[in-house]
C-alpha cells in the first residue's frame, strides 16, 4: 500500500506539491504567531512584575528611548546629581525611591565578555528591585565586593568567574528570564561599580561633563502611594528640574497596544492562508470521487477490497498533511526567528522565550487541527471509492 500511495501521489507531483505547500504554509503562519503572542505575552506579564517601579526617572538630556532603558541592556551612561535622590524622595504622594547607577564592560582586554554590557550598580540600603533576586542565594541577601548578579542573557562569563574593567568578579548567581533589561545587565553594589569605573581611561570623558561618579545617579525608581495620582506626581518631580519622567505602565500598555495590531495583521494572513490550504485541500480530495474512478476500478478489478480503496484515499490525504504540516513546523519556526529580529531591530520589548513545554502544547494542537482537516477532507471521497465497481475501469480512462 504505501507505494502505491507513493506512485500516486508523484505521478501527480504537481497537484500534489501544491498541496502540501498550502498546508505548510497556513501551518508555519500561524505556528510562528503562537511563538511571538506567547514569547511577548509572558514577556509583559513577567515584566511588569519585575520593573519594580511606577515610575522612572532619568536626566532629562537623555536621548533615549523609554524602552531601550527599560527592555535592554545596551550600554547607557547617563548621569545626574544623587541630590535629586533626596528631593525626589520628598516630593508628595512619593512612598520610596532607590537609586542606579549605569556604567558599561568594555572590550579590549578589560573585560572577559562577549561584548560591551550595561553594568548597574544599586544601592543595598534602599534598594527593593535587586534584592528579591538575592533572597534565594546561600549568602544571603547582599552580594560581596567582589560577587556580581548576571543577567539570563550575558555571556562570557566562564566558571562562575568574569573579569569586568580589569578585575575579576564571582558570578554569585544568573538570573532567572525577567523580559526586562536586568536579563543583558550585570548587578553590583553601587560604591564598587563607581570604584571600577572613575580610574577607567575611557570613561573620563564622562567624569569631566558630569562630576566625580560618587555624586552621580543614572536612575531613580519610584513607588507612588496612590497611582490614581500618578500624573500629578510626575508634574511634580518634572517641577525639580533636570529630569524626566518614565510611566512604566504607560510604557507597558504602549507596547502591547502597538503589539496587538501587529498580530492582528499577522493572525489575518495566517488564517488567510489556514483558509485557503483548507479549501484546497477539501477541492483536491472531493475531485478524486470523479476524477479517479477509472483508477479505482481497476485497482477493483485487480482484487482490491474496498477497505483497500478507502485506506489508499486517506493514506493520500494523511501523508500529505503530515509533509505539509512538518514542513510548516520548520517554515514557521524560521519565520518567527526572522520576524523576532525584525522586531527587535525596530523595537526594544518584553520577550521571554517560549517554555518548551507550551511550544509542545502549541505544536499539538496544530497537528491535531490540520490532522482533523485532512482526514475530513478524504471522508467523502474515501466512501465514494467504495462503491466503484469494477466494470468502470472498461468505461472511463484514468488509468496508467
Amino acid at each position: 500500500m504505501p507505494s502505491i500511495i507513493w506512485h500516486s501521489l508523484t505521478r501527480r507531483w504537481v497537484q500534489s506539491l501544491s498541496t502540501l505547500l498550502a498546508v505548510a504554509v497556513g501551518v508555519g503562519i500561524l505556528f510562528a504567531l503562537y511563538l511571538l503572542y506567547l514569547g511577548v505575552s509572558v514577556g509583559l506579564d513577567t515584566g511588569k512584575k519585575r520593573l519594580g517601579a511606577d515610575l522612572l526617572v532619568i536626566p532629562e538630556e537623555a536621548q533615549v528611548d523609554p524602552e531601550a532603558v527599560l527592555f535592554t541592556g545596551a550600554p547607557m551612561n547617563i548621569y545626574m546629581s544623587k541630590d535629586l535622590e533626596d528631593k525626589t524622595r520628598n516630593v508628595s504622594g512619593v512612598a520610596r525611591v532607590t537609586s542606579h547607577f549605569f556604567t558599561q564592560t568594555l572590550g579590549e582586554g578589560h573585560c572577559t565578555l562577549s561584548k560591551a554590557t550595561r553594568l548597574i550598580g544599586y544601592t543595598p540600603e534602599a534598594d527593593w528591585v535587586i534584592r528579591p533576586w538575592l533572597r534565594n542565594m546561600e549568602g544571603g541577601d547582599d552580594l560581596a565586593d567582589d560577587e556580581i548578579l548576571i543577567g539570563s542573557k550575558v555571556e562570557g562569563h566562564k566558571g562562575g568567574k568574569a573579569g569586568i574593567l580589569g578585575k575579576e568578579f564571582r558570578v554569585a548567581d544568573v538570573m532567572d528570564p525577567s523580559g526586562t533589561s536586568l536579563d543583558e545587565s550585570i548587578l553590583m553594589p553601587i560604591d564598587m561599580a563607581r570604584s571600577l569605573t572613575k580610574e577607567t581611561p575611557y570613561l573620563e570623558l564622562f567624569w569631566g561633563k558630569y562630576g566625580r561618579p560618587e555624586s552621580l545617579i543614572s536612575a531613580i525608581l519610584v513607588d507612588v502611594e496612590d497611582e490614581s495620582k500618578e500624573n500629578s506626581i510626575i508634574f511634580d518631580i518634572e517641577r525639580l528640574g533636570g529630569v524626566k519622567v518614565v510611566q512604566t505602565s504607560g510604557v507597558l500598555r504602549n507596547i502591547k497596544s502597538q503589539m496587538d495590531i501587529l498580530f492582528l495583521i499577522i493572525l489575518g494572513g495566517g488564517l488567510l492562508a489556514a483558509l485557503s490550504s483548507v479549501l484546497q485541500f477539501f477541492a483536491r480530495f472531493f475531485s478524486l470521487a470523479w476524477d479517479r474512478k477509472g483508477e479505482w476500478g481497476l485497482y477493483r478489478a485487480l482484487g482490491a477490497t474496498r477497505r483497500d480503496l478507502k485506506l489508499l484515499v486517506v493514506g493520500e490525504a494523511l501523508f500529505l498533511n503530515l509533509g505539509g504540516i512538518v514542513t510548516g513546523l520548520a517554515l514557521g519556526t524560521i519565520l518567527y526567528k526572522v520576524i523576532l529580529i525584525f522586531l527587535r531591530r525596530q523595537k526594544a520589548f518584553p520577550f521571554i522565550e517560549p517554555s518548551l513545554a507550551a511550544v509542545l502544547y502549541g505544536l499539538a494542537g496544530i497537528v491535531v487541527i490540520f490532522s482533523f482537516v485532512g482526514v475530513l477532507s478524504a471522508w467523502f471521497p474515501a466512501g465514494q471509492s467504495g462503491k466503484i465497481e469494477p466494470s468502470s475501469a472498461m468505461a472511463l480512462g484514468d488509468i496508467d
